[in-house]
Parts: C-alpha cells; structure tokens; sequence
C-alpha cells in the first residue's frame, strides 16, 4: 500500500471515529432513537467536510462489519471498495480484499 493509499485509508478511519462519536452522544443526550444522525461522510478524500443523514437503525447496519463505510454519492473509490448499496443520499462501501480492508478492520473502533 503507497503512502496515498495509506494516508486515504487513515482519513476513513477518522470519520468512522467520529460518526461513533456522535451516535454515542446522541445516546448520552437521551435523544429520540428515531431522529436521524446526521453523520460525516467516510470517503477517503482528505477535504471533504460534507454531511450524511441516516437513521440510527441504518448505521448500525453498516457499522455490522468493519469494513463498511457510509460515503456521499460520487465519493465511492472504485479501486478499493465496492458500492453494497445505495441510498437516497449515500452509498454504503465496501472495501475490497487487501490493504485497505485490513486497515479498515485494524482501526474499527468496536473491535
């Protein structure tokens, strides 16, 4: 894996640990299950700062597996990941066989 590649992979990381983050406080807060988060998108682009609204319920399903990511339409990277579904809004990845997927795994926050 390049230094590109590795720095992308770091950067999902990142997002992942926060969107965590947020579902957790929106827990702590004692907010209604129901209310939709409102989460940063994971995609590997370094400047990339945009917003995703997905039900709790939604987010936990992606997060079932540590090598998912939720990204904004047009941010999937066809080189490492494959789209496993589409939303209105957002595509749920998948990271391929490889580097990518072993980072993904090795920085998944509940595991």
């Amino acid at each position: 894996m390049g230094e590109t590649q590795r720095r992308r992979a770091a950067n999902e990381a990142v997002f992942r640990e926060v969107n965590e983050r947020i579902e957790e406080l929106q827990h702590t807060f004692a907010l209604a299950e129901r209310e939709p988060l409102r989460i940063v998108c994971e995609c590997d682009r370094l400047d990339c700062a945009q917003r995703v609204e997905i039900s709790v319920e939604a987010y936990e399903g992606v997060r079932s597996r540590a090598d998912q990511f939720v990204v904004v339409t047009g941010h999937e990277d066809d080189s490492v990941e494959e789209v496993v579904a589409t939303r209105s809004g957002y595509l749920v990845v998948r990271k391929r066989a490889g580097d990518a997927r072993a980072v993904a795994e090795s920085t998944d926050p509940r595991s």
